[in-house]
């Protein structure tokens, strides 16, 4: 049998679980043909076949990203961009250039501050976005996504007054009883959906996103959710029309009030699995506790930075079992989100009492980030069998706040090594936007565990550059239960396949974060080339 194309005189790493690399690989139409020598690889060709030569370069395969949010990196895009501004004053000032061109009542929508990194070390308040427009209702989001201010006008349409109280999971933010425009968790939650795009910027977001992460490699995605089950439909709408050409696995929840859509999910009939190898329903997911860099994450002890808070949660442990033992016993995969080692902690003792009821030993329950893992939790995970989502690229943006925050915690955050050396099944989530959808930044941050200043983050919980890649394709397709599809490069399985600029193999440690991706390949197609630089 003859290839449509082969890739010769390569660096062709399998991530299969020896480890394997070779030198070229064969497609043929969406399929891997054989992998092996170049000189194996070239009695495939004939005289349609299409010759890329490597030269040296690494061949992997597609990147899997197991966590992501492909709704809000869109819209997103069409919001203004705030995360490199590190004043108050600049932020006034692009979202008053917004406001300039945006008719009086519609919505200004930022996105990306983080009060850490502000000249003024701390958030925004309503005043200071009233300084930008007392006619648009403003919103701009922290980093985080679990976090946001809001102005005078915003407030005013959603009919929030000092009077009005903090909603279950939730914090209205008060200076002497008045509020302040901060909004945390689900109280943000809320105002985010008034604040929602429409379908149309939704469609155009979804289309944006798509593209960006194939120009990072990424052939598959684990949605993480949007608002309502609205969110649902328009992922599905856009991959049948082809406007998201990543292979998606839908988490079935929702950023607000995620366990009355999952109990509409499991109440409908339908389960995990459903769909195809382009879209495909995931599994069941509440949201537990904050996020890990406001910080509101629930956490045992108290902060370090803040000896009378210990973070938020959204339920306690008898709704959390309430809102996900019915999906376990219906068939379903079920996750939540569970930063904070209080979460985690929660999180396992209802996958426990899910398995204690049903048993089911291929369930692959999930843990999304599965932040602070001290040993006595990384034990209750194995024997679980249940499946982390860590998102090492956190350490890197956010690494030099997680000191500060959790002190000596953070050498049990995302544990990676313990998770290899106890031969747990991790994949590798970039959770973006929240952080850079680049997956080699993940993988960078994996592997070296410092902050981009350089500090040490848990450097005892370092990986090798094999062992995230891994993390990064098989883990991703185990964590779906897809492994025999994709996520290694082995004949018959999907040609999904990512060529870096140089050998990811022979790159120094602390320069993995500089590779880029020249070409990334979908069911055998070239879906994303970066286009070759003059050579002026």
């Amino acid at each position: 049998m003859k290839a449509t194309k082969v890739f010769i005189n390569g660096e062709v790493i399998t991530a299969d679980q020896s480890g394997t690399v070779h030198e070229a690989l064969a497609v043929k139409g969406e399929r891997i043909l054989q992998v092996g020598t170049t000189t194996d690889i070239m009695e495939r060709c004939d005289a349609h076949t299409e010759i890329i030569d490597l030269n040296g370069k690494s061949l992997l395969p597609g990147f899997n990203d197991a966590h992501a949010h492909l709704e809000l990196y869109g819209t997103n895009q069409l919001g203004v961009n705030l995360k490199q501004e590190d004043s108050i004053e600049s932020i006034i000032e692009k979202l008053q250039m917004r406001a300039e061109e945006t008719p009086s009542g519609e919505w200004i929508r930022g996105w990306g501050y983080n009060q850490n990194t502000l000249l003024e070390d701390r958030h925004l308040t309503k005043w200071d976005l009233d300084k930008v427009s007392t006619s648009h209702p403003i919103i701009v989001v922290r980093t985080c996504g679990h976090i946001s201010c809001v102005n005078s006008k915003a407030l005013e349409m959603a009919g929030l007054t000092s009077q009005t109280p903090n909603p279950p999971g939730g914090t209205y933010h008060r200076d002497n009883e008045e509020l302040t425009g901060l909004l945390l968790e689900a109280a943000h939650m809320e105002m985010f959906q008034l604040a929602d795009y429409s379908e149309a910027e939704v469609m155009l977001g979804l289309q944006i996103a798509s593209d960006h992460f194939s120009q990072n490699g990424i052939t598959s995605v684990h949605d993480a959710g949007g608002y309502g089950t609205k969110h649902i439909r328009y992922l599905q709408k856009a991959a049948q029309e082809g406007k998201i050409t990543q292979r998606l696995y839908v988490m079935y929840g929702s950023l607000y009030d995620s366990p009355s859509v999952v109990k509409a999910g499991v109440e409908s009939g339908i389960m995990t699995g459903l769909g195809d190898d382009t879209f495909k329903v995931g599994p069941a997911k509440v949201f537990i506790d904050g996020s890990s860099s406001g910080p509101t994450c629930k956490t045992r002890d108290p902060y370090k930075s803040n000896p009378n808070d210990s973070g938020i949660l959204y339920m306690n442990q008898n709704e959390l079992d309430r809102h996900l033992l019915p999906a376990h016993k219906q068939g379903w995969q079920i996750t939540a989100h569970a930063m904070g080692d209080e979460a985690v902690h929660m999180l396992l003792t209802t996958i426990e009492r899910a398995l204690n009821h049903s048993g089911n030993i291929n369930h692959r329950h999930r843990l999304e980030h599965a932040g602070i893992t001290p040993p006595d939790l990384v034990e209750r995970i194995k024997s679980t069998l249940a499946v982390p989502i860590p998102n090492p690229a956190f350490l890197y943006e956010f690494g030099d706040g997680y000191i500060n925050d959790y002190g000596d915690r953070v050498h049990h955050f995302f544990p990676l090594k313990s998770y290899v050396d106890q031969n747990i099944p991790f994949a590798i989530g970039s959770d973006s936007p929240i952080t850079t959808v680049n997956p080699l930044i993940g993988i960078h941050a994996a592997v070296n565990r410092t902050s981009k200043h350089g500090h040490p983050v848990g450097q005892n919980q370092s990986i090798t550059v094999e062992e995230a890649i891994r993390a990064y394709t098989w883990a991703g397709a185990y964590a779906s239960n897809e492994e025999d599809l994709k996520g290694t490069l082995e004949p018959d399985k999907y040609a999904d396949l990512v060529i870096l600029d140089q050998s990811i193999l022979r790159c120094p440690s602390l320069q993995l974060k500089e590779i880029q991706v020249e070409m990334t390949i979908l069911n055998g197609d070239i879906v994303f080339e970066k286009q070759k630089e003059d050579a002026h």
